[in-house]
């Protein structure tokens, strides 16, 4: 009888091995084989599910999201409609966990791979999504100009992002998070 295979869980398997090679040696040391090896097992056990590098690559950022994006719905979870902006934008710039290793490749994908790669597309959609969800917080935190409050903070964070690789000791949560509350309160306060 043939064994079952969760293939949710051999992906996230996967896109782990991926990101610890991140973690260790960057972008350029993913390939098929270091996963296979890093998971134990052939090539062929990763190719049955990603054929490509780039596969390799769109699932790791594929994984990350959905893992923000559950950490993302706890955080807002029980917060009023009026003050979601705020734990948004708060919790956007917070560095825990693989956050800096998830940085790095999506600066590494978006500086170095094509912009028609699906890891690309993938993370141009992710940006799209989030001004959106900004948006709607900023529409309910009671800003005049919704679109724009998402915009700047968009622009706000992803400097964040990149700061916080370039400067890691001087660009931590715990300097950014009052910088960014002041922002939202001056986003949501002028009329």
């Amino acid at each position: 009888m043939p064994v079952e295979i969760d293939i949710a869980q051999r992906l996230a398997t996967i896109a782990d091995a991926t990101l610890e090679i991140v973690a260790a040696d960057g972008v350029d040391g993913v390939t098929i084989r270091a996963v296979a090896r890093r998971i134990g097992g052939s090539t062929t056990l990763v190719t049955n599910y990603l054929p490509t590098r780039e596969a390799l690559l769109r699932n790791a950022v594929e994984h990350a999201m959905r893992s923000w994006g559950a950490d993302l719905d706890a955080a807002v979870a029980d917060v009023p409609a009026r003050e979601r902006l705020a734990a948004i934008a708060r919790w956007a710039c917070s560095t825990t966990g693989d956050d800096l290793v998830l940085r790095r490749l999506f600066m590494e994908i978006l500086g170095r791979g094509a912009p028609e790669s699906e890891a690309h597309r993938v993370l141009r959609e992710d940006s799209r999504q989030n001004r959106g969800a900004l948006a709607d917080a900023a529409a309910d935190a009671g800003a005049a100009d919704p679109a724009f409050a998402a915009d700047v903070l968009d622009l706000a964070l992803r400097g964040f992002y990149v700061s916080s690789l370039e400067d890691p000791e001087s660009w931590t949560t715990e300097r950014v998070t009052p910088l960014i509350e002041r922002l939202v309160r001056l986003l949501t306060t002028v009329r």
